[in-house]
């Protein structure tokens, strides 16, 4: 399969240097990327099992520190009264949930900010919409990358959630987590239904593995390098700048795999022909 990058004309360097851009959620042009519903700070049963298994031990270890406190009370007495709390700790959770879900919120969104990048490919080359919005009017190009590639298989074990192409789902309701449930990721591929048509598929990446990171304001624009076999078609878009062109050419004599294509205008619909380029 063929997944296709739309990119802006001042974005040849894509090209020029084999470096594409992982993006992280807050530079996306959708507010909800990577923002799931979070339903709960953790479920009833993990709660009651750290309960079970740690509550005594922060008894003892709080008695021992702060006991002499309590005068002349003895320390297994001040245990069995703090012990006997210990059914009441879920609903004491449950009361602080909503200012431990807000402050959850704003941690995640910074931690995702500073540690993971996203690249968005669509499995379609020719709408008129993306061609509009991501590439300056129709003045880019889309670089088609071929989904096999290694470049797009990079796990580093069968539980590794980075490094892999993951279709997007798209639906009408964001998608509800619990914050102890570290091991489900489906937010990381769902979006609303109303960006169907982009029809994407990603990839995420670690950004510590970036290969050139470029400081900026509000965050850095991490680079991935890319092999040049991994590209199978660079399309140059309507009004590609005919100056341009021949650079173009040369380029795309560095792609072994890659075949010149151009976006040209349908004679009688609203629709775009994909045409080789001589």
């Amino acid at each position: 399969m063929v997944l296709y990058k739309y990119l802006q004309p001042s974005r040849l360097d894509v090209l020029e240097h084999r470096r594409i851009r992982f993006t992280q959620p807050a530079n996306f042009n959708d507010p909800f990327e990577f923002r799931p519903c979070i339903d709960r700070a953790a479920s009833d049963e993990f709660v009651r099992a750290l309960v079970e298994k740690k509550f005594e031990q922060l008894v003892d270890d709080d008695l021992n520190k702060f006991g002499a406190l309590f005068g002349t009370a003895s320390k297994s007495a001040l245990k069995d009264i703090l012990l006997a709390q210990k059914d009441r700790v879920p609903e004491l959770l449950r009361l602080l949930e909503p200012d431990m879900i807000e402050a959850s919120s704003a941690f995640c969104d910074n931690f995702l900010n500073e540690n993971i990048g996203v690249l968005c490919l669509s499995e379609v080359r020719d709408s008129i919409l993306m061609w509009g919005h991501y590439t300056d009017n129709h003045q880019g190009l889309v670089v088609g990358f071929d989904s096999d590639h290694p470049f797009f298989s990079m796990r580093r074990s069968e539980n590794d959630e980075f490094g892999f192409l993951r279709k997007v789902n798209y639906q009408t309701q964001r998608p509800q987590v619990v914050l102890s449930d570290t091991t489900s990721t489906p937010w990381f591929e769902t979006k609303s239904d109303q960006w169907a048509y982009e029809k994407e598929w990603r990839i995420v990446r670690v950004l510590s593995d970036t290969t050139c990171r470029i400081d900026c304001a509000p965050l850095p624009v991490c680079l991935f390098e890319f092999p040049a076999d991994a590209v199978l078609e660079i399309i140059i878009g309507m009004r590609f700048s005919s100056s341009l062109l021949s650079k173009m050419k040369d380029l795309a004599a560095f792609f072994p795999r890659a075949t010149l294509l151009r976006a040209c205008e349908h004679p009688r619909d609203y629709d775009l022909l994909i045409k080789g380029v001589h």
